[in-house]
């Protein structure tokens, strides 16, 4: 059997102690493979090491909503440091071994929805120009993302990172060549709408991810999320399914593979 973790943030500082052990881990319950989105220019050196470092460690690199939310900064030097990002993302583009672009998106959580629209679609833009995939975030905004795609198509598709929509939402996505990405809320019971939409557009439009260290499984609350719970993931949605995790395995590995270009 063999697992891909899609979205897990191994560059994050909760895993700089152990991070050679949460690999071995994972790898223990199948995950071989690891992909880590990126989310502001401050970590890109350091998930590029990683990548080095260990094998079948794949990244990609984006500007987090999140990471733009700087309330010591005005609107004039966010703007400038958005645009100074933005560059160095391109050359990163130009010169590194990156699987795609993101982890990108919009946030309404945030209040700076204009710069988040306008640094959003120059990383559609940049992603349909080094044929890119896209790794979204959300939260309340696939109304706006959907906006954005009007006026940046994308080209490669991607995947709606943590998918909580529903299936008309979901729909959407898929038509342009999107991935959902599954991760810990499936295995929570209420989470009634998630699994129904997943039942419903089919294994293969399912990509499994962890966003560890975040996002824990029911039962973990309050523990780290690690790589290695992409195995436990799988078999929920095998229960979804009715269906072995082999199953689940097979199909959402391959879905991983052909959206990244990745091989094991």
């Amino acid at each position: 059997m063999h697992l891909i973790d899609s979205h897990c943030h191994l560059d994050f500082s909760e895993f700089e102690s152990d991070l050679s052990s949460v690999i071995t881990r994972a790898r223990q319950q199948g995950v071989e493979s690891f992909v880590i989105p990126g989310v502001s220019s401050k970590h890109w050196d350091k998930q590029l090491k990683l990548a080095q470092r260990f094998d079948h460690v794949y990244c990609a690199v984006g500007i987090h909503p999140w990471f733009l939310d700087t309330k010591a900064l005005d609107t004039n030097a966010l703007e400038n440091r958005a645009l100074s990002d933005l560059t160095k993302l391109e050359n990163l583009l130009q010169s590194q071994p990156v699987v795609a672009v993101g982890e990108c998106g919009l946030d309404a959580t945030i209040d700076n929805m204009a710069l988040q629209q306008q640094v959003f679609m120059a990383q559609i833009e940049l992603a349909n120009q080094f044929s890119k995939p896209l790794i979204i975030h959300h939260r309340k905004t696939h109304h706006l993302i959907q906006q954005c795609f009007k006026h940046v198509t994308p080209m490669h598709g991607g995947v709606i990172h943590a998918f909580s929509g529903n299936e008309k939402e979901a729909q959407k996505y898929i038509e342009l060549g999107f991935k959902l990405g599954i991760g810990g809320g499936v295995t929570y019971k209420r989470a009634t709408k998630t699994r129904s939409t997943v039942l419903n557009v089919g294994l293969g439009n399912i990509l499994l991810e962890t966003d560890s260290p975040d996002m824990p499984l029911f039962g973990q609350q309050g523990l780290r999320n690690e790589p290695q719970n992409i195995y436990l993931i799988a078999q929920s949605v095998a229960e979804l399914f009715n269906c072995s995790v082999d199953q689940v395995a097979e199909v959402t590995t391959e879905n991983t593979k052909s959206l990244f270009g990745i091989s094991l």
